[in-house]
C-alpha cells in the first residue's frame, strides 16, 4: 500500500510528496481544486496560505483540514496517496 510519508516541498498550487518507498512526486493540485468548485470551501485553496497548511494524514493521503462544507458538516478536502503517485510527475 502507497503512503505519502512527507511533504518535500509546496509552491504555488503543487506538492512534490515523498513515499515511503522513497520515491518522489510532484503533483500539480489546481486541476483538482478547478474540478471541485462545485463543493463548498474548495476554492479557499486558492489561497497560498491556506493551501500550505496541507498534512499528511494517518493512511498516507494529503488533505487540508476543514475545508468542504455541506450539510451534514465540515469535512477535510483530501487527496489519495494513489492519485499523488500516478497522476503526479516524477522528481529525482
Amino acid at each position: 500500500m502507497l503512503k505519502v510519508k512527507r511533504i518535500v516541498a509546496i509552491d504555488q498550487y503543487s506538492l512534490i510528496c515523498e513515499f515511503d518507498t522513497g520515491i518522489k512526486r510532484k503533483l500539480n493540485v489546481l486541476p483538482l481544486i478547478e474540478k471541485h468548485l462545485h463543493m463548498e470551501g474548495v476554492a479557499s485553496l486558492k489561497n497560498k496560505v491556506l493551501f500550505d497548511t496541507v498534512a499528511v494524514g494517518e493512511l498516507g493521503e494529503i488533505y487540508w483540514k476543514n475545508i468542504v462544507r455541506t450539510a451534514g458538516g465540515i469535512w477535510n478536502y483530501d487527496i489519495s496517496p494513489e492519485y499523488v503517485f500516478y497522476n503526479g510527475s516524477e522528481v529525482s
